[in-house]
C-alpha cells in the first residue's frame, strides 16, 4: 500500500521483517494465523508490521503489559535494537516503570490528561519532585532490600466526566493546600535542570502444623483430536507432574513464563479443570476422588479469584448479585443476612456498602478487582488461589490491592496460591515460590532463598529479565533464545536443555530428579 510493491514483493519483505524480529520459520509462519502463535511471537508481528514501512516515529502502547519477564526483555531488546539501526524514536507509553527505567531516556508522568513531571529518566527516578510521582515510585514492589509494606496513593482517578478544579491530583495528595484546589499549576523548571519540568513485610512463615494442602504427581494433559472421527492423536502436556504442600495462613507464589502451566494448575486443584492424574489432598480429603455434590460443598473452602477484572463479573448482575450467588448457591442465609453479608464486605475490601446497587461497568479496574476478592470472601473460605490478580492494575492500585490481600490473610487466617509472572509482586507476597516450566516444577524455595540464590538457569533468567526501577542499577541479563516449546511436543530430558545456556549431554538424554539441594531448597537440575 505504501511502498508500491506488488503481491510477491510484499510476501518476500514480510518474511525479510519476520526474520529480522527473530521470527523462528518466518517462510512457515507468515501463512499463519494469530491465535497460531504464542504472545511474544505475535507481539514481534505487530513490531514487524509498525517496522515495514521504516517510519520516523514508533509509538509503543504497551507493548509487553501481557507478556512474561523473558519474552518482555527479547521485545525491549528487539525494539531498542531495530530503532538504533534504522534510526527510528519511540514513543513508550506504559505503566512499568521497571521498562521506563531500563528502556527510556526522558520520561513524562501523566495523571488525569495532564503532564505533571517530565525530564530525565535518571533525574525523575533519583530525584522525583511531584507528590504522584513520588507515589507512583513508592507503590512498586522491589526486589532487592527489605520486604516492607506497600506505600499506595490513596483514593481513586477522577472521572473524566467530573475533573476537579485546580490541581487534578489535588484530592489525593497529602500535600493539597487551598490554592491547589483552586488553580492548576504550570509546569515549571526544576533547580538541578536538564530540561527537568514539574507541576508542583511481613516475616516468613515456617511451616508447621498439619498442611491444609497437599499435591501430589499432578497432571493435566489435554487431548488433541484429528480427523472425521475426532481420534486422539496426540496430547498437550499443560501439567507434567506437579507436587507441594502448603500449611495453614501460607502463600505459595507460583512463577514461569505464559504458557508454563501455572493457571492451568491452579484450576486442576480446584477441579474447575479434572486433573489427568496425581492426587489434590485438601484437609485430609483427596478432592479428585469426590463427586459432584461432595465437590461442590468442598469448594466452599477453596475459592479463585481470576486475573481480569474486567471479563471475570458478569456485566448484568449488581454488585449485590454478585456477592449474593455464592451465598444462594449453598443456601447461607436468608435475603436479609446476606444483603447484610455484602455490605460487610464490600465495606472489609475497601468499598463504600451503597455501591452494592451498582453494576460492574461504573468501577474501575482496581475497585472491580476488589469486588472480585470480595465474592471470593463470600463462603469463609480457607485457600483462596489468586490467578494475576494485579498483572491488569497500574502500580498505585496494584499496591492497594497488595496491601489488601495481606490484610486480609492476617484477619481471615487465608492461605494463599498466588500465580503471577511478576516477580517482584510475588517476592513481596509470598511465604515460599514455586518456579514452573513447561508444566514442570523447576526450582522450590523460600522467597528471600530463592531471589538470593536461585540455583536453576531457569530461574536465574527469570530474575535477570525483571526491569528494576532504577535507571543507575547495572545487572547482567541472560536472554533466553527462542520461545516456549510446544507443550504438546516437548524435548526429551531436562525440558529447559533447548534453552539453557548451562545445558550438557545428559540434559538431552535425561530428565533430571526432583531433589533439596539444601535445607527447604529444591530444584530439578543435573548441575545439581
Amino acid at each position: 500500500m505504501h511502498r508500491g510493491m506488488n503481491a510477491s514483493q510484499a510476501r518476500k519483505e514480510s518474511i525479510e521483517m519476520l526474520k529480522r524480529v527473530g521470527i523462528p520459520r518466518p517462510e512457515q509462519i507468515v501463512d499463519e494465523y494469530p491465535h497460531q502463535l504464542s504472545g511474544g511471537m505475535r507481539q514481534r508481528v505487530m513490531i514487524a508490521i509498525a517496522m515495514a514501512c521504516n517510519p520516523s516515529l514508533l509509538i509503543a502502547d504497551e507493548p509487553t503489559t501481557a507478556l512474561d519477564v523473558t519474552i518482555q526483555a527479547q521485545i525491549l531488546e528487539l525494539m531498542k535494537k531495530l530503532a538504533k539501526e534504522n534510526g527510528t524514536s519511540i514513543l513508550l507509553i506504559t505503566h512499568d516503570l521497571g521498562v521506563v527505567a531500563e528502556t527510556c531516556d526522558r520520561v513524562a508522568v501523566m495523571y488525569a490528561g495532564r503532564i505533571v513531571e517530565e525530564g530525565p529518566v535518571r533525574k525523575i527516578f533519583k530525584n522525583p519532585q511531584h507528590p504522584y510521582t513520588r507515589g507512583l515510585l513508592n507503590s512498586i514492589p522491589k526486589l532487592t532490600g527489605e520486604r516492607k509494606r506497600l506505600e499506595p496513593i490513596e483514593g481513586n482517578v477522577p472521572s473524566v466526566r467530573n475533573m476537579p478544579d485546580g490541581c487534578r491530583f489535588a484530592p489525593r495528595c497529602p500535600f493539597a493546600m487551598d490554592k491547589c484546589v483552586a488553580h492548576n499549576p504550570d509546569l515549571f523548571e526544576v533547580e538541578d535542570g536538564l530540561n527537568h519540568v514539574v507541576s508542583y513485610k511481613r516475616g516468613s512463615i515456617m511451616a508447621q502444623g498439619t498442611p491444609l494442602l497437599q499435591v501430589e504427581g499432578l497432571k493435566k494433559y489435554f487431548p488433541i483430536k484429528r480427523g472425521v472421527f475426532r481420534h486422539t492423536v496426540g496430547h498437550v502436556r499443560a501439567v507434567d507432574g506437579v507436587d507441594f504442600t502448603l500449611y495453614p495462613g501460607e502463600t505459595l507464589g507460583v512463577v514461569g513464563e505464559s504458557g508454563c502451566g501455572k493457571s492451568t494448575m491452579g484450576r486442576s486443584v480446584l477441579r474447575l479443570l479434572e486433573p489427568s492424574a496425581g492426587k489434590v489432598i485438601f484437609e485430609g480429603k483427596d478432592v479428585t476422588k469426590l463427586s459432584k455434590s461432595q465437590m461442590r460443598a468442598m469448594r466452599r473452602e477453596m475459592q479463585l479469584v481470576f486475573q481480569d477484572p474486567y471479563a471475570s463479573l458478569n456485566p448484568r448482575n449488581s454488585v449485590a448479585q454478585t456477592l449474593m450467588e455464592p451465598m444462594q448457591i449453598h443456601h447461607i442465609g436468608n435475603r436479609s443476612s446476606q444483603i447484610e453479608r455484602v455490605r460487610s464486605l464490600l465495606d472489609r475490601v475497601g468499598l463504600d456498602p451503597e455501591y452494592a446497587s451498582r453494576y460492574p461497568h461504573e468501577f474501575s479496574g482496581g475497585q472491580r478487582q476488589r469486588i472480585g476478592i470480595a465474592r471470593a470472601l463470600t463462603l469463609n473460605p480457607k485457600l483462596i488461589i489468586l490467578d494475576e490478580p494485579v498483572a491488569a492494575l497500574d502500580v498505585s492500585v496494584q499496591s492497594q490491592v497488595l496491601n489488601l490481600l495481606e490484610d486480609l490473610q492476617t484477619d481471615f487466617n487465608l492461605t494463599y496460591i498466588f500465580v503471577a509472572h511478576d516477580l517482584s509482586v510475588v517476592r513481596h507476597i509470598s511465604d515460599r515460590i514455586m518456579v514452573m516450566y513447561l508444566g514442570n516444577m523447576a526450582e522450590s524455595a523460600t522467597s528471600d532463598d530463592l531471589f538470593d540464590d536461585p540455583l536453576h538457569p531457569y530461574t536465574q533468567a527469570l530474575l535477570s529479565a525483571v526491569p528494576v526501577p532504577d535507571p543507575d542499577a547495572k545487572r547482567e541479563r541472560i536472554i533466553l533464545q527462542g520461545d516456549l516449546p510446544s507443550p504438546a511436543n516437548p524435548p526429551t530430558g531436562c525440558p529447559f536443555h533447548t534453552r539453557c545456556p548451562m545445558a550438557m549431554d545428559i540434559c538431552k538424554r535425561e530428565k533430571p530428579v526432583w531433589k533439596e539441594v539444601k535445607p527447604n531448597h529444591q530444584v530439578a537440575c543435573h548441575l545439581y
